[in-house]
C-alpha cells in the first residue's frame, strides 16, 4: 500500500529523467544527471526497501518502478547514450553556422567540441589547429541553441593582447573577454566599493635582486647562499648514472661545470677571460675550493720533469699547486672505495675491466714518478666526493704539505660570481622569482612547504630544498613587507582575495558558461578561483582551450599538471581534441610531435596536416665554430633563398632566440644588415631576377614572445649546447616540485615546448642555427630523427664521444711539413679522438 502511495511521485520523476532525453533539452550533463539523482534517492531507497516485484502491484506499475530503479543503476549509460547521438542531431542542425564561422568552415572535431556541452569541457588543440576559431564558434553556438544573454558569458584569457583579439573577432556586444587580472580586479572592485591598488610585477625582479644584495651583506645568509651555489645549485650525478664518455661530456658543457677563475684566451686577435674547461664535475669542485682559498694552482700543466718517451706523452698532473716558492701536485683518481672505475671510462672495444687495468697503471706510474723526482703528490678519489668529504680530505692533505688556506671573504665570492658567472646568478635569482610566484599563487607559506619537503624521499633532495627554503624564507618575509609598506597587492594577493570573495558569497554573480582560452597557462591560484565561481554555482558549464604541448609559463606560474590531470582538479569533464593544423605539414609535423612526446607528462595528439599538400621543411645550418656569431651563416642563407624562394620579398619572416640577447650573435659588423634596433629588427637589401630592389624584413623575438604568431620562413638563432643555449639548463630545477601540484619531472621538460613553439611558428620552413662543435642536445636528437644538415665543413660525428662533430685542424711542423687531422672540439672535456690526414702520427699514450 506504501508503494502504491507513492506511484505518482514515480511517475513525476520518470518524467523529470525523460524530459532531458529530449533534444529539446539541449546536452544531458553529468550534474543534471547527478542532481536528479540526488533528488529522488530517499523514493528510490523506498521502493528498494519495499520489495516491489514481491507486491499486488500490476505488471504495468512494477513497470514503472523498474524503470525507476534503473535511472540509477543505467542512467549514466542511458546518458552517454542520449548524448551520442543528441551531438549527431547537433552536427546536422548547426552544420550553416559551423560552415562559415569566421569565414571558414570548422573541421569535425571542432564541431564535435563546440556542441559537447559537459559540465567542464577541456578542448586539446594543436599548434595551429584554429584554437580561438573553436572559441568564437563556441560562443556563437550557445548563444542561439540555449539563449544564453552575452552578460552570462564569463571569457578569460591570459593577455591584454589577447583578450583584445577575441573581442574583435566575437564582436557582440555584452560579452568582454577579460584577463585573470581584469577579472580579478572586477570582483574585488565590486565587493570592496574601489579599485584595489596593485604592485607593478615588472618591479619584481629588481626587488629581488636588491633584497638579495641586502640579505648578502649579512655573513651568516652570504654562507648560505655561498655554499648553496658552490655545492648545490647544479646537479650532481653519480658517475655510474653515465652510460658513455659522451653523456658525461654533454652533462658537463650543458651544465657549466667550469671553475669560476676566470683565465686569458687569446683568437683571432681579441683577449678575452673566460673560464677554463676540466675533465669532470669532481675536477671543477677542486678547481673553485682551491680558487676560492687563495691557492694559486695550473691546470693540466706539465710536470717539472721531463718524463715523454717514444710511447708516452709528457706527464701532466691533474693540478700544480704553488705556494712561497713550493710545488706540490694533486691527482684525482676517478675511482670507487672498490677501485673501480666508471663504465664510461672504457674506450670503444675495451672492456671496463680493461679500462680499469689501464686506469690503474697510470695511478701507479704517477706515484712512481713522483716518488722517483722526490716531488710532493697529493691524492683525492671520487669516493670521496659521493661521500660528501672531497673538500675536508683535500684541505687535510693541503695542510699537512704546509699550503696555507687563505679563505675569501663571502663578500669577495659573490663579486666573483656575479662578475665571471652572471648567468648562474641570473639564474638562481629568476628562480627565487619563479619559487616566491609559485608559493603565493598555490597561497602556501614557507612553513606548509617546508613540512611538505620532510615527505620528500630521497635524502639528498630533502636536504638541497631545505637549504634552498633557509634562502628564501627572508625574501618571502621581505616581500611581504615591501607589499604592506606600499599598500598594495600583487597579482597572486589579487586573485586569492577574489577567489574568497567568491567561496564565501560575498561576490554573488554567477555565469551560464566561463570560457577560458590558453589554458595550458593556468596557475593553481586562477584554477582555485575558477573552482570557487563552479562550487559556488554547479549549473555553471566550464568550456577550455589549451595546448600543452605549448605550456612555457612555468617561471609566471603555470602548473602543467592542472591541464594534463583536468578531471582530477576540476570534477566531471570531457576532453575533447582538434588536432588538424592548419600552420605547418609534414615533414615538420611528424618530426615535432615525435620531438614533444619523447616527454611522457604531455598529451597524447595526433596532428595532422588540414593541407596535405603542403610542405614544412626543417633544416639544421652550421655556423662558425666557436665564434658566437651568426651574422654570415645568417647572410648565406637569405642569399640562398633570394636564389632558391620565388617571391621571398612577400613571404613573412622572423628571427627567434631562447633569450633576447641572442640578437647580439647578429653583429653586423660588416654592415650588410639595416639595424632598428628599439624594435630588435634587420632589414636585408637585395636585387631580385627581375632587377628590382627588394628588402627583407626579419623582426627577432624571443621563442616566448613570439607564442601565438606564425611566419613563412623562421630562423632560430644560438640552437647549441650550455647554460644559456637551447635548451637552457639555467630553467629546470627540482626545488619547484614543493610548489608545483605535480612537478614535470621528465628532463628538460619546459624548454622543450619551449623549442617546439619555437619550431612550429613556421608555414614553410624552419632553420636553426647551430655550431657544429657545440650542438644543442635537442638539435642532435632532431638529426637522429633524420632532419637534414648543411653547412658543416666536415658533417660528421665524433666516434668516441658521439656529441659533437669533427673539426679539420691545420698547421706547420716545426721542420716545415704541413699537418692536418680530424679532430673532437671536446678534446678540452677528455675526449682525445683524432684522425690524421697526413702525415700519419705514431700511436702517443697520454697519461
Amino acid at each position: 500500500m506504501a508503494l502504491r502511495l507513492r506511484l505518482e511521485e514515480v511517475e513525476q520523476a520518470e518524467r523529470a529523467f525523460r524530459h532531458y532525453l529530449v533534444p529539446e533539452a539541449g546536452y544531458f550533463r553529468h550534474y543534471v544527471l547527478h542532481t536528479w539523482q540526488g533528488q529522488y534517492e530517499e523514493l528510490k531507497q523506498a521502493v528498494e526497501a519495499g520489495q516491489y516485484l514481491k507486491t499486488d502491484l500490476s505488471a504495468t506499475e512494477k513497470g514503472l518502478l523498474t524503470a525507476f530503479v534503473s535511472y540509477y543503476a543505467d542512467g549514466e549509460a542511458m546518458r552517454a547514450k542520449f548524448n551520442q547521438g543528441f551531438v549527431a542531431r547537433e552536427l546536422a542542425r548547426y552544420d550553416a553556422l559551423f560552415s562559415r564561422v569566421e569565414g571558414r568552415s570548422l573541421d569535425e572535431q571542432q564541431r564535435k567540441a563546440i556542441v559537447s556541452d559537459e559540465d567542464n569541457n577541456l578542448v586539446v588543440a594543436g599548434a595551429g589547429s584554429g584554437k580561438t576559431t573553436t572559441i568564437v564558434g563556441k560562443v556563437q553556438y550557445v548563444l542561439d541553441r540555449y539563449r544564453v544573454a552575452p552578460e552570462r558569458i564569463l571569457l578569460i584569457s591570459f593577455t591584454n593582447k589577447s583578450a583584445a583579439t577575441l573581442a574583435e573577432r566575437i564582436g557582440i556586444a555584452g560579452i568582454e573577454p577579460r584577463t585573470f587580472h581584469k577579472f580579478g580586479k572586477d570582483i574585488i572592485t565590486a565587493v570592496e566599493g574601489r579599485q584595489p591598488s596593485l604592485y607593478d610585477e615588472n618591479q619584481l625582479n629588481t626587488f629581488i635582486a636588491g633584497a638579495l644584495q641586502d640579505l648578502l651583506r649579512q655573513p651568516a645568509y652570504a654562507e648560505l647562499v655561498i655554499d648553496f651555489f658552490l655545492r648545490q645549485l647544479k646537479p650532481q650525478k653519480p658517475n655510474e648514472a653515465f652510460r658513455s664518455r659522451g653523456e658525461y661530456i654533454q652533462f658537463l658543457r650543458d651544465f657549466g661545470m667550469q671553475p669560476y677563475r676566470a683565465t686569458k684566451q687569446e683568437a683571432n686577435g681579441r683577449v678575452t677571460y673566460q673560464r677554463e674547461a676540466v675533465k669532470s664535475a669532481e675536477e671543477c669542485h677542486i678547481a673553485n675550493f682551491l680558487y676560492l682559498n687563495n691557492i694559486e694552482y695550473y691546470y693540466e700543466a706539465p710536470y717539472e720533469h721531463p718524463t715523454a718517451t717514444a710511447h708516452y706523452a709528457q706527464w701532466k698532473p691533474d693540478f700544480t699547486i704553488v705556494q712561497d716558492g713550493k710545488r706540490v701536485y694533486l691527482e684525482h683518481f676517478g675511482v670507487d672505495k672498490n677501485g673501480n672505475v666508471p663504465a664510461f671510462f672504457a674506450k670503444s672495444g675495451q672492456s671496463v675491466l680493461e679500462a680499469r687495468t689501464r686506469y690503474w697503471e697510470k695511478i701507479e706510474w704517477a706515484r712512481q714518478t713522483s716518488r722517483k723526482h722526490g716531488t710532493m703528490l697529493l691524492e683525492t678519489y671520487s669516493y670521496q666526493h659521493s661521500e660528501h668529504r672531497l673538500t675536508e680530505a683535500l684541505r687535510k692533505q693541503l695542510e699537512e704539505y704546509g699550503i696555507r688556506l687563505r679563505p675569501k671573504t663571502a663578500a669577495e665570492v659573490w663579486e666573483i660570481l656575479s662578475t665571471v658567472a652572471e648567468d648562474e646568478v641570473g639564474s638562481f635569482q629568476t628562480l627565487l622569482r619563479t619559487f616566491l610566484l609559485h608559493l603565493k599563487s598555490s597561497n602556501s607559506t614557507v612553513e606548509q612547504v617546508r613540512a611538505r619537503n620532510e615527505r620528500v624521499p630521497a635524502v639528498h633532495e630533502r636536504e638541497r630544498n631545505r637549504h634552498f627554503l633557509a634562502i628564501i624564507e627572508p625574501l618571502v618575509e621581505r616581500y611581504a613587507q615591501e607589499l604592506a609598506r606600499r599598500e598594495e597587492i600583487d597579482f597572486n594577493d589579487l586573485i586569492n582575495r577574489a577567489t574568497d570573495y567568491v567561496r564565501t558569497g560575498r561576490y554573488g554573480r554567477s555565469f551560464d558558461y566561463i570560457i577560458i582560452d590558453e589554458f595550458q597557462d593556468i596557475s593553481q591560484g586562477r584554477a582555485q578561483l575558477i573552482r570557487s565561481l563552479t562550487e559556488r554555482h554547479p549549473a555553471t558549464k566550464l568550456f577550455c582551450v589549451g595546448d600543452d604541448w605549448q605550456s612555457i609559463y612555468r617561471f609566471a606560474g603555470s602548473d602543467l599538471a592542472l591541464f594534463t590531470n583536468f578531471g582530477q582538479h576540476f570534477g566531471h569533464s570531457l576532453l575533447s581534441r582538434i588536432e588538424t593544423t592548419y600552420r605547418f605539414h609534414e615533414p615538420l609535423l611528424g618530426q615535432s610531435s615525435t620531438f614533444i612526446t619523447r616527454n611522457p607528462s604531455q598529451t597524447p595528439k595526433h596532428l595532422r596536416s588540414g593541407l596535405p599538400g603542403r610542405r614544412t621543411q626543417l633544416r639544421v645550418v652550421a655556423t662558425p665554430a666557436g665564434q658566437q656569431d651568426d651574422t654570415v651563416t645568417l647572410v648565406e642563407l637569405l642569399e640562398e633563398l633570394i636564389a632558391t624562394v620565388s617571391n621571398l620579398a612577400h613571404k613573412e619572416l622572423l628571427l627567434l632566440g631562447r633569450y633576447s640577447f641572442d640578437f647580439r650573435r647578429i653583429r653586423n659588423t660588416m654592415r650588410v644588415f639595416r639595424v632598428d634596433a628599439t624594435r630588435s629588427t634587420l632589414y636585408y637589401d637585395y636585387t631580385d631576377a627581375a632587377g628590382r630592389p627588394q628588402t627583407l624584413q626579419l623582426p627577432f623575438l624571443t621563442v616566448h614572445k613570439s607564442k601565438g604568431l606564425e611566419a613563412d620562413i623562421v630562423v632560430v638563432l644560438n640552437c647549441n649546447t650550455g647554460r644559456r643555449g637551447f635548451p637552457s639548463e639555467m630553467a629546470d630545477d627540482p626545488v619547484l616540485g614543493l610548489v608545483l601540484s605535480t612537478a614535470d619531472q621528465f628532463a628538460n621538460g619546459e624548454e622543450r615546448r619551449l623549442f617546439y613553439v619555437a619550431l612550429t611558428r613556421a608555414k614553410e620552413q624552419v632553420f636553426l642555427l647551430s655550431d657544429p662543435t657545440s650542438k644543442s642536445k635537442f638539435v642532435l636528437e632532431l638529426e637522429g630523427q633524420g632532419s637534414p644538415a648543411s653547412g658543416s665543413s666536415v658533417g660528421r660525428r665524433c666516434p668516441a664521444c658521439q656529441t659533437t662533430e669533427l673539426v679539420l685542424k691545420t698547421g706547420v711542423s716545426a721542420k716545415g711539413k704541413p699537418w692536418s687531422f680530424y679532430g673532437c672540439p671536446n678534446f678540452a672535456y677528455g675526449c682525445d679522438y683524432q684522425e690524421w690526414v697526413k702525415p700519419v702520427a705514431k700511436e702517443i699514450h697520454v697519461n
